[in-house]
């Protein structure tokens, strides 16, 4: 079982990615999260293997989010979830720790893939459509 939590501002951003989740037979979804810093205490609280964060967020990014997880926790697996397909944000996120990235307009095709993969030891950085 892959324990999951969900860091994302948007209440219904979070509630889809946790619907869309729990319908997979191997994931279990601890929490989810409403900012950068409630994210960090419950990663912590919580021990998952993989968090999604979103990497704008109010109070602290989610790039900052995942460098204070990394540096408390790195067995601790990171995946940004952003709109940002600019390879700047990609490189930020990953120079933060993050194992994986994945475009928010294509998390349903692509959240699993990266899941798997970022659990599994592998890096899953998204390709944009063209």
């Amino acid at each position: 079982m892959i324990k999951i939590i969900i860091a994302d501002d948007h209440p219904a951003v979070r509630s889809a990615w946790s619907m869309f989740l729990k319908s997979q037979e191997n994931i279990q979804i601890l929490a989810e999260c409403k900012n950068g810093r409630d994210a960090v205490k419950k990663t912590v609280e919580l021990s998952p293997d993989i968090v999604l964060m979103d990497i704008n967020m109010t109070d602290i990014s989610g790039i900052e989010a995942t460098k204070m997880i990394v540096n408390q926790i790195p067995e601790i697996k990171v995946i940004g979830v952003s709109f940002h397909t600019d390879p700047v944000y990609i490189e930020r996120m990953i120079g933060a720790g993050a194992r994986g990235y994945v475009f928010k307009h294509s998390v349903a095709e692509q959240l699993i893939q990266a899941i798997n993969q970022v659990y599994n030891g592998k890096i899953f950085i998204a390709k944009e459509k063209v």
